[in-house]
């Protein structure tokens, strides 16, 4: 009987045996490979290799500082434009609100009158209105030139109205309404004028029309 029982230990012995030995051989074939792994990874780069990395980064550095740099000058130059706009035009809006003042205290310096009393008035109203506009003219205000019977300039004029006159050309100034005025090198003001146009003719198809529709009325 004890015989028997030995037999049967060393036959289960035997049977184990062989899945001992491929576990065995599996974790040899892992233990190789991460040995080979943490070679590989120990493996130090060459001095070229890390010069030429070097050189990279810096010229990576370098194109970015050049960029940060080109961004901050643009960034200065227009703050300095701005500024400088500002300072240019700081009266405009100013300006623009004294012109409409100063051209109702026009029309009330014009107005005609007999009573000598009245025109000593208006004479020195009048000396204030030229004091006025002196200072204007300092800071950068300027009339523009409109006359009557100069070629229309849509740039510095508005046509606020049309007439005919067949004996001037067309497209020319005919009265000036309301006088023009520049800041410095900007319209402050364009000056209000009537034009000379020729009304458009009316076809004599147009007519006829016309005629048959007002005799079937």
């Amino acid at each position: 009987m004890g015989e028997d029982k030995d037999k049967t230990v060393s036959a289960e012995e035997e049977i184990k045996a062989p899945e001992e030995t491929v576990e065995t051989k599996e974790e040899t074939q892992e233990s190789t490979e991460s040995k080979d792994k943490k070679a590989k990874k120990k493996k130090k780069p060459t001095s070229e290799e890390l010069l030429l990395e070097i050189q990279d980064e810096l010229t990576e550095l370098k194109e970015k500082y050049f960029r940060k740099l080109a961004e901050m000058e643009n960034y200065k130059k227009r703050v300095n434009d701005d500024l400088l706009r500002e300072r240019k035009y700081a009266g405009y809006s100013l300006a623009n609100r004294i012109i409409d003042s100063i051209e109702i205290f026009n029309q009330a310096l014009n107005m005609e009158t007999n009573d000598p009393n009245l025109k000593n008035f208006l004479y020195g109203f009048k000396m204030i209105d030229d004091m006025i506009f002196n200072a204007l003219k300092d800071e950068g205000v300027s009339l523009i030139e409109t006359k009557v019977g100069d070629a229309f300039d849509p740039t510095k004029q508005e046509a606020v109205d049309k007439e005919y006159d067949p004996q001037k050309p067309e497209h020319t100034i005919l009265r000036v309404q309301k006088k023009g005025y520049m800041f410095k090198d900007r319209i402050l003001r364009p000056s209000m004028v009537i034009i000379n146009i020729k009304p458009e003719e009316t076809t004599s198809e147009e007519t006829q029309n016309e005629n048959e529709n007002e005799t079937n009325e």
